[in-house]
């Protein structure tokens, strides 16, 4: 069953919603454009990750991010049941057991939730130590996410306006390191496929200099492995290892001194 979670402002709409007019917004010519170039930055990114399970979600089922992986069980959910080949889950609660996912990837999933923290907190839990999470966004600052100060009316601009450096953040929060940040479409947000074709040279200055104001961002993060080092005392030594009530807190705690007589 689909989330039907909304935000108490009312400003972004159910995520079944979002995703049946998103599906009609990636088949236009702009969205197409924004497709193929997600697709051919993602491929080089989830096809050196290697594992067993990969996890694919997102708002469109038009591309298959997956396809290219080496991994052998690939699977896809979804929000909505209008995507073809999705199960349909609820992305706030994942249906899989923590740490038995190798791979994951999310397609404007924080973009267009009503409770982003917790699906990215759900993607980390379903994540092994040392799994991948490959996470697509879209860039509010870009001329692309600024164009909704000029027109309102496109699905792509109902969503939460998350900068990457902020979703990187929450990431660090839940042990996912950001290791690569991809930027991509650095055009004018025109539909018209000729004026678009006239602007490549945008696309390339801005992918030249890796100017930070792609219309999307994709951010590979791995999930660390936190190690605890065992240490070995030498109980049979003449001298013995002080044991020492330490406090819970330095706020409470007093330091006591020793006088000799």
């Amino acid at each position: 069953m689909a989330s039907k979670t909304r935000r108490e402002s009312g400003q972004v709409p159910v995520l079944e919603d979002s995703c049946q007019a998103l599906s009609h917004w990636f088949a236009s010519n702009l969205g197409q454009e924004i497709l193929s170039q997600q697709l051919a930055l993602a491929q080089p990114l989830v096809e050196r990750l290697f594992g067993y399970h990969l996890m694919q979600a997102g708002v469109t089922s038009a591309v298959d991010f997956a396809a290219c992986s080496r991994i052998n069980h690939r699977f896809r959910f979804s929000a909505s049941a209008q995507q073809a080949g999705a199960a349909l889950v609820e992305f706030e609660q994942l249906p899989l057991p923590s740490e038995s996912i190798d791979v994951a990837v999310l397609h404007h999933l924080l973009d267009f939730s009503a409770q982003p923290h917790q699906v990215l907190r759900e993607a980390a839990r379903v994540l092994i130590p040392g799994g991948h999470l490959v996470l697509i966004g879209f860039n509010p600052f870009s001329l692309l996410g600024l164009s909704r100060l000029l027109f309102s009316g496109g699905a792509h601009q109902r969503g939460n306006q998350l900068r990457a450096a902020r979703v990187a953040d929450w990431m660090h929060l839940l042990d996912l390191q950001a290791a690569t940040i991809e930027r991509g479409f650095f055009r004018v947000p025109l539909q018209q496929r000729e004026l678009l074709a006239k602007t490549t040279w945008m696309e390339r200055f801005g992918a030249r200099w890796r100017l930070p104001w792609g219309g999307f961002y994709i951010i590979v993060a791995r999930k660390e492995v936190v190690r605890m080092r065992t240490i070995k005392l030498n109980w049979r030594g003449e001298r013995k290892p002080a044991l020492t009530a330490v406090p819970s807190s330095s706020r409470v705690a007093t330091p006591r001194r020793h006088h000799k007589d």
